[in-house]
């Protein structure tokens, strides 16, 4: 086995170092694939039960069952003045990350009120699944709104919309890596 040579300034890059025996590990923690959907336009929705965001879904098909997904999802939600609006994570058709049963409060990724108008949140969320399959699965966002309200997706308005230049339409996207174990 050949010695280091160490010097007061720290190892000399002249010197030649052999070295002998086996790197072991699986290699896990690496990025396998990865998979984006974009959203550049506004949505809307009255509904008071979760209901699929248009455009933002994204399927994946994991090489292995013990590989995990990262999911990084980031948006803008508003709602009716005074209401409130709520979003979850979905993989397939079950709710992921999202708060566990409190009595009668309603489970989400998110959720906020809009205190006035133009009230707009800008949402993010990381979350590392385990989907334990080697089929396509498919990663998307629902939205929902208190009832009597409107939830708006994908832009800078929150209440009545007079096709103002001061509202913005926002990019969303979702992004899903495949994590080897």
């Amino acid at each position: 086995m050949a010695l280091v040579k160490l010097q007061a300034e720290g190892l000399n890059l002249a010197d030649t170092f052999a070295f002998s025996g086996t790197v072991s590990g699986a290699g896990g923690g690496k990025v396998g694939q990865i998979v984006q959907a974009t959203k550049l336009n506004v949505a809307s929705s009255t509904s008071t039960s979760f209901a699929d965001v248009s455009g933002m879904s994204v399927a994946i098909t994991p090489s292995a069952t013990n590989s995990k997904v990262l999911v990084v999802v980031q948006y803008s939600l508003g709602a009716t003045s005074g209401y409130k609006m709520y979003a979850q994570l979905v993989r397939g058709s079950t709710a992921i990350y999202i708060g566990d049963a409190d009595a009668s409060r309603k489970r989400a990724s998110f959720g906020s009120k809009a205190n006035a108008n133009d009230d707009v949140r800008s949402v993010s969320h990381t979350f590392l699944d385990s989907p334990s399959t080697t089929s396509a699965t498919t990663y998307k966002l629902q939205m929902a709104v208190e009832s009597g309200g409107t939830v708006y997706f994908g832009t800078s308005r929150s209440g009545a919309d007079n096709n103002n230049s001061i509202y913005s339409v926002d990019s969303a996207s979702i992004t899903v890596s495949e994590i080897l174990a």
